[in-house]
Protein backbone atom coordinates (compact mmCIF):
# COMPACT_ATOMS: atom_id res chain seq x y z
CA UNK A 1 0.00 0.00 0.00
CA UNK A 2 1.30 3.45 -0.80
CA UNK A 3 1.22 6.54 1.39
CA UNK A 4 -0.69 9.73 0.75
CA UNK A 5 0.41 13.01 2.28
CA UNK A 6 -2.16 15.71 2.93
CA UNK A 7 -1.34 19.18 4.19
CA UNK A 8 -4.01 20.56 6.49
CA UNK A 9 -4.64 24.26 6.82
CA UNK A 10 -4.20 25.58 10.35
CA UNK A 11 -7.94 26.02 10.74
CA UNK A 12 -8.38 22.21 10.48
CA UNK A 13 -5.45 21.10 12.64
CA UNK A 14 -7.72 20.52 15.64
CA UNK A 15 -9.86 18.16 13.59
CA UNK A 16 -6.98 15.94 12.49
CA UNK A 17 -8.14 12.73 14.26
CA UNK A 18 -11.64 13.02 12.80
CA UNK A 19 -10.30 13.76 9.34
CA UNK A 20 -7.88 10.82 9.52
CA UNK A 21 -10.77 8.49 10.33
CA UNK A 22 -12.89 9.95 7.52
CA UNK A 23 -10.07 9.40 5.05
CA UNK A 24 -9.56 5.80 6.24
CA UNK A 25 -13.31 5.19 5.81
CA UNK A 26 -13.17 6.68 2.31
CA UNK A 27 -10.29 4.43 1.30
CA UNK A 28 -12.08 1.33 2.65
CA UNK A 29 -15.22 2.34 0.76
CA UNK A 30 -13.27 2.78 -2.48
CA UNK A 31 -11.62 -0.64 -2.11
CA UNK A 32 -15.02 -2.26 -1.59
CA UNK A 33 -16.47 -0.36 -4.55
CA UNK A 34 -13.65 -1.50 -6.84
CA UNK A 35 -14.07 -5.12 -5.72
CA UNK A 36 -17.82 -4.93 -6.26
CA UNK A 37 -17.39 -3.46 -9.75
CA UNK A 38 -14.87 -6.17 -10.66
CA UNK A 39 -17.29 -8.80 -9.37
CA UNK A 40 -20.18 -7.36 -11.37
CA UNK A 41 -18.03 -7.23 -14.52
CA UNK A 42 -17.20 -10.90 -14.01
CA UNK A 43 -20.83 -11.83 -13.43
CA UNK A 44 -22.18 -9.82 -16.36
CA UNK A 45 -19.65 -11.08 -18.91
CA UNK A 46 -21.51 -12.52 -21.89
CA UNK A 47 -24.96 -11.14 -20.97
CA UNK A 48 -25.40 -9.45 -24.35
CA UNK A 49 -26.51 -12.83 -25.72
CA UNK A 50 -29.24 -13.46 -23.12
CA UNK A 51 -32.98 -13.05 -23.66
CA UNK A 52 -35.21 -11.19 -21.20
CA UNK A 53 -36.33 -14.52 -19.73
CA UNK A 54 -32.71 -15.59 -19.30
CA UNK A 55 -31.89 -12.28 -17.63
CA UNK A 56 -34.72 -12.72 -15.10
CA UNK A 57 -33.59 -16.27 -14.35
CA UNK A 58 -29.98 -15.13 -14.11
CA UNK A 59 -30.94 -12.29 -11.77
CA UNK A 60 -32.75 -14.67 -9.43
CA UNK A 61 -29.78 -17.03 -9.34
CA UNK A 62 -27.48 -14.09 -8.73
CA UNK A 63 -29.54 -12.95 -5.74
CA UNK A 64 -29.55 -16.44 -4.23
CA UNK A 65 -25.92 -17.41 -4.64
CA UNK A 66 -23.88 -14.23 -4.82
CA UNK A 67 -24.86 -12.70 -1.50
CA UNK A 68 -22.71 -15.29 0.27
CA UNK A 69 -19.72 -14.48 -1.92
CA UNK A 70 -20.10 -10.73 -1.36
CA UNK A 71 -20.47 -11.27 2.38
CA UNK A 72 -17.34 -13.41 2.42
CA UNK A 73 -15.43 -10.61 0.64
CA UNK A 74 -16.73 -8.10 3.20
CA UNK A 75 -18.77 -6.15 0.68
CA UNK A 76 -22.07 -6.57 2.53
Amino acid sequence: MSDLEIKLPKILEGEKPRLEQNIKDLVIFEVKRKKLLAFMDEVMRGTKQLSDRDLVKFGRELKQGRFKKLKKQGLV
